[in-house]
Order: structure tokens, then C-alpha cells, then sequence
């Protein structure tokens, strides 16, 4: 990855906000294979790349893609915060050490909000980041 988007983008490898559960699961077989499935309409992907070790997928009533969270490889190349989205326009805390940067995308004609949130505990590297839908409740 480069620069990052001027916009973040509601998808994580190729994984979008909104897309069918039957359309993520054959994007998601291409480039990994499933873990777990939970009940409550979660699953989570071990995915062959290098950055990137797992994707988790939650699911929502109409199995839709209500979120997707990818979690940094502890063993691989690092991921900048900026390399997700402009760290300039994030709302950013700090709590114990634990950095949380938040960026939330307006609806617009023909698209929904949604949010995009980036975890570490270093202050330039991420250890996961998610996009979902503004609607939702939060993601931990």
C-alpha cells in the first residue's frame, strides 16, 4: 500500500459494507479459508497475505456484510495507520497506551455511512482496523 485514499473506502480486500454473504464467502474462499463461524453471524478467515492474517465478517439479518475487521500479522511486513485512511482527519484517543483512530464518512447519494476505526498499541503501526456500517453498534 501507498498513500492513503482521500476517502476510505467501505471494503477491506475486496470484502464490502452491503455485499452478500454467498458474494463474501467466494471472495473470501480465493484468499483464505474459514475458522470459525459463530452463531450470532460472525465468521473469521485466515487469509494468505502478508500483511494481513485474519478477516472477521459479521453479518447482518438480511446476510449482509454489516462489518469487516482485519487483523495485522504480529510476524509480518507492518501497517501505517496512514496507509488506511488520512490520519490528518481522524478523530484520535489514546487510553493506556492503546491508540484508536476513528473516521467517519457522511452518506451521500447512493452510498451509506459507514465508519472506519484503526487500533495499535504502537502510535504509527496498526494491530487491526474495520469499516462498518454507521448504524452499527460498536466493534471491539
Amino acid at each position: 500500500m501507498s498513500a492513503a485514499p482521500a476517502r476510505p473506502r467501505p471494503e477491506i480486500m475486496g470484502i464490502s459494507l452491503e455485499m452478500s454473504r454467498d458474494a463474501a464467502r467466494a471472495r473470501l474462499k480465493s484468499i483464505g479459508s474459514l475458522e470459525k463461524e459463530d452463531r450470532k453471524r460472525q465468521e473469521v478467515w485466515a487469509v494468505k497475505d502478508a500483511r494481513i492474517s485474519h478477516l472477521l465478517v459479521g453479518y447482518d439479518a438480511e446476510n449482509r456484510v454489516r462489518y469487516v475487521t482485519a487483523v495485522a500479522r504480529t510476524d509480518g511486513p507492518k501497517i501505517r495507520y496512514q496507509e488506511v485512511a488520512d490520519v490528518k482527519s481522524a478523530q484520535r484517543t489514546v487510553v493506556q497506551g492503546n491508540h484508536k483512530l476513528t473516521w467517519e464518512i457522511e452518506a451521500r447519494r447512493g452510498h451509506f455511512a459507514y465508519i472506519l476505526i484503526a487500533r495499535g498499541h504502537d502510535p504509527r503501526y496498526l494491530d487491526s482496523y474495520s469499516v462498518k456500517k454507521a448504524d452499527q453498534e460498536e466493534i471491539d
